[in-house]
């Protein structure tokens, strides 16, 4: 730096002496020069920063061409991403009313199916109530053929022992019945039942098979003595244990091998029921009764076809 402003400083002395020496009045010529040298000078910083702001220029103006490629190419993107967003909202339009018209068809064909299980239901009510008609009238018919059936033997009993029976009595193969079921007719005790029985040439019904039971329970029942159950509704029979308690003998002392007793009988209550009766009940196969000798009831009588009439 002290090089250089000496070196200035000789330059600046010679030109000096170089006015003095030629004597040529020129003093606009020698302050111009002057000044065109001090410019050149100074000048130098101005020109760096010129260079420094055109280089600033070049880079902005690529900069701004950068952006301006950038912003050209978002444009595009953004035109690609707004035509596939149209493209997108109107497959979702379309996706939207297909989906409403599934769900209408949906709901369509639920209420069409509600509508079926509700028929079926029906139906399937309908097909067990006729089911039950059936099997109602299936049984019904089955007992109106044995009833039939029963009527046809007895028919035919009636017409091959025509004659056989008293008045008042009725007739199963070759035995002729009496029910003591008249409202004349008192009830009375065991023995004195038997009595009558016996005045009249006969004895006290020995139930030896189901068939005479289930005959003895549909006569009752015929003769419309087929009153609710009581403990006075019964008829004797001829069968007792008083000689051996649980024992059971008919009166031709053969002994019980069947009996057709009520549930929880026969009980012997209070240690008196000697004596068995009959009950017109629902279930011939269990219409016995132990009951006290002495306790007044009806009875049934049997006795064979009399030859002779």
């Amino acid at each position: 730096m002290v090089n250089s402003e000496n070196q200035g400083k000789e330059t600046y002395n010679e030109l000096e002496s170089q006015d003095d020496f030629t004597g040529d009045v020129r003093p606009l010529y020698s302050k111009m020069t002057r000044f065109t040298v001090r410019d050149d000078l100074s000048s130098r910083p101005y020109r760096l920063v010129a260079i420094v702001l055109g280089v600033v220029s070049a880079a902005f103006l690529f900069a701004v061409i950068g952006l301006s490629v950038h912003n050209n190419r978002l444009n595009d993107k953004h035109g690609i991403l707004s035509l596939n967003s149209s493209i997108i909202s109107s497959q979702l339009a379309r996706l939207e009313s297909d989906h409403k018209s599934l769900t209408e068809s949906k709901n369509a064909l639920q209420n069409k199916h509600d509508e079926d299980v509700k028929l079926m239901k029906s139906l399937q009510i309908n097909l067990s109530r006729e089911t039950r008609l059936k099997n109602e009238l299936n049984s019904q018919k089955q007992k109106l053929e044995e009833d039939k059936r029963k009527l046809q033997s007895q028919i035919s009993n009636l017409e091959g022992h025509c004659g056989k029976c008293l008045p008042n009595w009725v007739l199963m193969n070759t035995t002729c019945f009496y029910f003591a079921v008249s409202s004349t007719t008192p009830r009375r005790g065991w023995n004195a039942g038997r009595d009558d029985c016996k005045k009249k040439g006969a004895d006290l019904v020995i139930i030896d098979s189901k068939e005479k039971q289930e005959y003895i329970i549909e006569t009752l029942k015929a003769l419309r003595y087929n009153l609710p159950f009581s403990y006075n509704n019964g008829f004797w029979i001829g069968l007792k244990d008083d000689h051996t308690e649980g024992h059971w003998k008919w009166l031709n002392e053969t002994s019980l091998t069947q009996g057709y007793w009520m549930d929880g009988e026969p009980n012997d209550d209070i240690g008196i029921e000697d004596c068995a009766a009959v009950y017109p009940t629902n279930n011939p196969m269990k219409a016995w009764n132990d009951a006290p000798c002495s306790h007044p009831l009806k009875w049934i009588c049997e006795k064979e076809v009399d030859k002779t009439l």
